[in-house]
């Protein structure tokens, strides 16, 4: 939302980012950090007890990992604390009051596995299905008493009804490309075309997005179809109640999800042995964490209903005309105004901002746009004032178009003097300051708290939802253009 406030204190978040940025540090004390830049290396549980540090690669999700003002929250975040007290009683004496830290470092799944091969980190822990093809480039830690699992189909309201997963057949299915789901829908399209049927439709989506953020998509008929693993898809329709789980359409029956690491690292396979006894099985924790994590669950509307596409079509030629004037995809910035207002230009805040990009009615004087009582004055006003956070505040950074956009909607959302600073405190961490996923995004949750993150990630599924959208009907119209005669 921009407000009259927030314009005028624009010099101030300035001068106030910049005295943060020059308060030196206290010379007597050289600060203790962890050095999560470190350079690629490659060992075993020796030589990790030995540097006093083992690296978690995990995903950043609201089921696994992820950090809300300072406190790491999910699954993996919490059985990555049980291993690091586990490791710290078991070599107490050797380590000799120099504990063992674990570090858990967010990592897209593109790179889960090959930042483990290439030393990035140790371990790779993101509910990864221990598949033959994984198996081939790295192994597994899998207890022998792990609970099996399938990835099942999961439909949304607007869906097709799916039975069998041959019922997939002709349908659209959305995947990461680096997900097992691809695997196993590649098997099934296998399948499919030597029965003579027609293959599944696979669509990727990007790497960004976790299991959760494509399950809450399609609750509110976002996607057509996705693959989950079952335990996860349990969790999470308790409150996603428009999710149907086809319990009869299973793509990969009986699998097992475990630790992935490097080959040749049997000291860490003892290792990790070793805790899961004394700290899993004994204690079995897992079901009351499974539970703790289905209550945090943030509900999104659907940017692609009738109604919403009707006022995406009217206003879609205003964020091409500004997307291009100030350096924004005008699918982002549509993105923003459905996260705004849905779209509506009739909508009005407690506050009184107004308009498709919830605008306060001054400011439309104060930007030099017209009356933002007008929707196109309105679009204009949200994408100039986001192109003045861009060039005022971020003169160093050397953002991607679509990492340009995300930060603009970090810092429309907290002020561009928090997320300068973010970006500071990330670059001191070894972490990309012009990346916010996976990079700023962790900083800032853990310093501000969740409400920046979400509402840029909420923002991004809509624009994915856009995306797809546009994709399909530029598809149907290359396919009608084909069909036309002497064609």
């Amino acid at each position: 939302m921009i407000n009259r406030r927030c314009i005028a204190a624009a010099g101030a978040l300035l001068l106030a980012a910049a005295a943060w940025a020059a308060e030196p540090p206290a010379a007597a004390v050289k600060p203790r950090a962890i050095p999560l830049h470190v350079k690629e290396w490659k060992g075993d549980a020796d030589g990790m007890i030995e540097r006093r540090i083992v690296r978690v690669l995990v995903p950043y999700s609201r089921t696994l990992y992820y950090n809300d003002k300072g406190r790491e929250r999910g699954l993996t975040a919490d059985f990555a604390r049980d291993l690091e007290r586990f490791v710290d009683q078991k070599y107490r004496k050797q380590l000799a009051k120099r504990p063992v830290t674990v570090v858990l470092i967010p990592t897209t799944r593109d790179k889960l596995l090959g930042n483990v091969i290439a030393g990035l980190g140790d371990i790779a822990a993101g509910d990864l299905t221990a598949t033959d093809e994984r198996r081939k480039i790295v192994d597994f830690y899998v207890p022998a008493e792990s609970p099996r699992m399938s990835e099942i189909v999961l439909t949304g309201p607007k869906s097709p009804p799916v039975g069998t997963a041959d019922d997939l057949s002709g349908k659209t299915v959305h995947v990461r490309k680096s997900s097992s789901y691809n695997e196993s829908l590649s098997v099934l399209n296998d399948r499919l075309k030597k029965a003579g049927k027609p293959a599944v439709n696979v669509v990727l989506v990007p790497d960004a997005l976790e299991d959760e953020d494509m399950m809450e998509m399609l609750n509110v008929g976002m996607l057509q179809a996705i693959v989950v693993d079952d335990w996860l898809a349990k969790m999470w329709a308790q409150a996603l109640p428009s999710i149907k789980i086809n319990e009869g359409a299973v793509l990969r029956p009986g699998g097992q999800a475990g630790w992935a690491i490097r080959k040749g690292s049997p000291k860490l396979q003892e290792l990790l042995a070793e805790f899961y006894v004394a700290a899993v099985k004994k204690v079995n924790p897992i079901a009351a964490r499974m539970a703790q994590q289905s209550r945090r669950i943030k509900q999104l509307q659907d940017p692609t209903a009738s109604e919403e596409v009707k006022r995406f079509e009217n206003t879609i030629g205003l964020f091409r005309t500004y997307g291009a004037k100030y350096g924004f995809d005008p699918l982002m910035l549509a993105a923003q105004g459905y996260q705004e207002s849905q779209l509506n230009q009739s909508v009005k805040s407690r506050v009184g901002a107004i308009g498709i990009m919830q605008v306060m009615p001054a400011t439309g004087t104060e930007l030099k746009v017209g009356d933002v009582h007008v929707a196109e004055n309105n679009v204009h006003a949200g994408a100039k004032y986001m192109d003045i956070l861009m060039t005022k505040y971020f003169t160093d950074a050397k953002f991607t178009d679509v990492n340009r956009s995300l930060f603009a909607f970090a810092s429309y959302n907290a002020g561009p003097g928090g997320i300068a600073r973010m970006r500071k405190v990330a670059a001191s961490r070894g972490l990309d300051p012009d990346v916010w996923f996976n990079n700023v995004e962790i900083v800032t949750a853990e310093k501000l708290g969740m409400e920046t993150p979400t509402y840029v990630r909420n923002i991004y599924k809509y624009y994915v939802s856009y995306r797809l959208m546009q994709d399909m009907a530029d598809a149907r119209k290359k396919a009608a253009e084909s069909m036309k005669p002497g064609r």
